[in-house]
């Protein structure tokens, strides 16, 4: 008695998560659309010119090495990039504020920190996918057997097709996440190493600044 009322009670748990885990995976493939379209845009708004980067990195340096903290702000603000914009905007204030030493290092670790928030999601969903998906699979598995045990065909049938489909979903998602996972990784290690390089450049020239002050 006690097994039996156990078993029904986890039946009916069991199939009452279909219809959230159904709406789960319906949230997550519209959101996981809406993803693509924002690669894309992403994709088609990225500027990366390390050459242009250099030379106006290098002429800050030299005007920070010159005691012209301003003037080279206002040219760290000239160059043009979506990616690598407000991080080198940090810096630009950092200059002005003759803070550039102590900051410059927190500035790049909390651009690497909120690159790794911004891949966040893309792990949650290539996860989260597939085990909805799963969930999907193998719940409407149960009353497709009480169908088939009752010869219900039909309402057999209805739950497979639930099945497969959920199944489908979520490796779609899965599959989208992983991907865009993988090229937004790469971007965004791409502007971090930009960044360090303008760093290193800023560096040095602060370096040369006070060695030629104290020469």
């Amino acid at each position: 008695m006690i097994y039996e009322t156990a078993v029904s009670l986890l039946y009916v748990f069991s199939t009452s998560l279909l219809y959230p885990d159904i709406i789960g995976l319906l949230i997550l493939f519209t959101w996981s659309l809406i993803l693509v379209g924002s690669m894309i845009q992403e994709y088609t708004s990225r500027r990366r010119d390390v050459k242009e980067l250099e030379e106006i990195v290098l002429r800050a340096a030299s005007l920070v090495s010159s005691g012209m903290s301003e003037d080279a702000a206002d040219l760290l603000r000239s160059y043009r990039s979506p990616q690598v914009a407000g991080v080198l905007m940090e810096i630009a204030r950092s200059l002005e504020g003759s803070m550039l030493r102590v900051r410059l290092d927190k500035i790049l670790q909390d651009a690497e920190l909120d690159m790794a928030r911004r891949l966040e999601p893309l792990r949650i969903g290539m996860r989260v996918g597939p085990i909805l998906g799963l969930m999907g699979t193998l719940i409407p598995m149960g009353p497709a057997l009480v169908s088939l045990s009752k010869g219900d065909i039909q309402s057999m049938a209805s739950s497979l097709i639930i099945a497969f489909a959920t199944t489908v979903i979520g490796l779609v998602v899965g599959g989208i996440c992983y991907c865009s996972l993988l090229i937004r990784n790469r971007w965004y290690h791409q502007d971090l190493s930009d960044l360090e390089y303008a760093a290193a450049i800023l560096r040095r020239a602060m370096d040369e600044g006070q060695d030629g002050r104290s020469g």
